[in-house]
């Protein structure tokens, strides 16, 4: 039986993005979501210190229809009208790509490309979700262009505000968290300073958010903490 290797390819698109956020200069904070990807939706945070974005990581471009057999995935479809801009400006889905000998990542808004009829198996009308925004990198070079860039991303506040959102969702099932009022996530982060490891643990957004306004920029490399 074929493995899936998306736990394989959320390491190399971290460190991928590491290298390209760092050979532009810029600061990279860029985290797994560990198993509160359950309520997010997104395997990986990722920011440059300005823009916040999540994303959800498939082995292959075809495992995006296993999206469908979620029911918070069919609820956030179906309650995305007052965030759709919001949510397709920090909200991806990516995949692996093999090009030649190689791999990349493309990137696509979440929205745009899971809130379908095809994939979330929902009827049209029950789909919220309508946005001018559709984010398109086919490259991890792309989307930290555009991380940098803010053309992909949205500031501290309205990301805060969109995960509090995203965590208040409900399913009718029995996998809520660890707390039916829990309204933030926990983040684990390794610094390389110096060629030491630290390890950074983050309670909640607001003590990710403090540390990046007081790191050194551009900020020591970020590696993923699993």
């Amino acid at each position: 039986m074929k493995l899936n290797h998306e736990t394989s390819n959320v390491v190399a698109f971290i460190q991928h993005l590491h290298r390209e956020l760092e050979r532009s200069g810029h600061s990279s904070y860029i985290a797994p979501t560990d198993h509160q990807d359950v309520w997010l939706g997104a395997d990986v945070l990722a920011s440059d210190g300005r823009s916040f974005s999540l994303i959800e990581f498939k082995d292959e471009q075809g495992d995006a229809r296993t999206e469908g057999d979620k029911p918070r995935r069919r609820q956030l479809c179906r309650l995305l009208l007052g965030w759709s801009d919001v949510h397709a400006s920090c909200h991806l889905i990516g995949w692996r790509s093999i090009q030649g000998g190689s791999i990349e990542f493309p990137v696509r808004s979440y929205g745009t490309y899971v809130c379908t009829p095809a994939i979330i198996k929902l009827p049209q009308a029950d789909i919220t979700f309508s946005s001018p925004i559709s984010i398109q990198c086919d490259t991890v070079r792309e989307f930290a262009q555009a991380l940098v860039s803010q053309k992909v991303g949205v500031d501290f506040q309205d990301f805060r505000k969109y995960v509090r959102w995203l965590l208040s969702l409900d399913d009718d099932t029995d996998d809520k968290g660890g707390s039916d009022d829990a309204n933030d996530v926990e983040l684990l982060m390794c610094c390389v300073v110096d060629g030491e490891l630290y390890t950074m643990e983050f309670a909640n957004l607001a003590e990710l958010k403090l540390w990046i306004d007081n790191a050194p920029d551009p900020s020591p490399r970020r590696t993923p903490g699993m």
